[in-house]
């Protein structure tokens, strides 16, 4: 008669040895100078990237759709300078709980995670209650996204938008880039919108209006924030700013007063947000090639 053996006590082979630590994998001539900086100027939104080719001196944004499989909508977006990668799925709009009291318009949530180790920079507790940060990034999220969505068209229904973050380096580019990916998401997901929203980040600093801050630009920042925009409607969903910023009187726009100041940095924000548009398109354009709808062009 045999017994039966406790798998998890079994030990593992004879010929087996512990896994050698990343470090010493590492050429002795890495060093912190190694990292991705910022290679633009400081106005220059990200440029597009069809593909994610490691090593590629030209890689600024990778935006790409239909990620998750289980997911109507979903999108992986991954950019550098500043450093950041996340990962966003969409459901719905489905049918809201039983016992939530009847809403007219559909009811727009967005979670966000971070990493539990992104780095040194950013340790978080074990999955749990949301932190305050987490909190902050998904309810700028829902007001900045949620007037795009056609609610009306979709009572006592809900729409959940998940975001993993893998990796961020500031909370200003981190809100921009999943604000981005999220309206990629919905596209692809098929729900009814009135337009598409793009976002960008921006720092004021020592050197001026810096656009999409890294993480160390941020904390050095006098005034920073975000702006959504929808581009073909020419309207703003949401403006978040902290810290101080000079606001030009009536009739002021073009007197130049040595600063930078509330009308001309909002003008270059909202016109990096539209840059960011295209990132948005390009995507989603080869999310209709893959999927074979695209238009077949006439035989000549």
């Amino acid at each position: 008669m045999t017994t039966a053996a406790d798998r998890r006590r079994i030990p593992g082979p004879s010929s087996s040895y512990p896994a050698q630590p990343i470090s010493s994998h590492i050429s002795p001539t890495h060093d912190e100078a190694s990292i991705p900086q910022r290679e633009r100027p400081p106005l220059e939104p990200r440029r597009i990237c069809k593909s994610l080719l490691f090593g590629d001196p030209e890689l600024i944004a990778v935006l790409r759709t239909s990620l998750i499989t289980t997911a109507p909508g979903s999108a992986y977006i991954e950019t550098s300078s500043p450093s950041t990668r996340l990962v966003v799925s969409v459901h719905g709009p489905g049918p809201l709980h039983g016992q939530i009291p009847y809403t007219p318009t559909v009811r727009f949530t967005v979670t966000l995670t971070l990493p539990l180790s992104g780095g040194t920079n950013h340790p978080r507790n074990p999955p749990g209650l949301p932190t305050r940060l987490e909190r902050f990034l998904s309810l700028r999220l829902e007001k900045m996204i949620e007037p795009m969505l056609l609610g009306h068209l979709f009572p006592k229904s809900g729409i959940d938008v998940n975001i993993s973050v893998l990796e961020y380096t500031g909370k200003w580019s981190l809100l921009a880039i999943a604000a981005n990916a999220t309206s990629a998401a919905i596209a692809e997901a098929g729900i009814d919108v009135v337009d598409l929203v793009s976002a960008s980040s921006f720092a004021l600093t020592d050197n001026g209006l810096v656009i999409d801050p890294t993480g160390d630009e941020e904390e050095s920042a006098s005034a920073g924030g975000v702006v959504g925009y929808m581009a073909s409607m020419g309207k703003v969903t949401d403006l978040w700013v902290t810290g101080s910023v000079e606001v030009e009187e009536e009739g002021d726009m073009d007197v130049d007063s040595g600063h930078v100041r509330f009308g001309e940095m909002l003008k270059k924000v909202v016109s990096a947000a539209a840059d960011a548009r295209l990132v948005i398109n390009h995507a989603l354009m080869e999310l209709v090639k893959e999927k074979g709808l695209a238009a077949k062009e006439p035989n000549v």
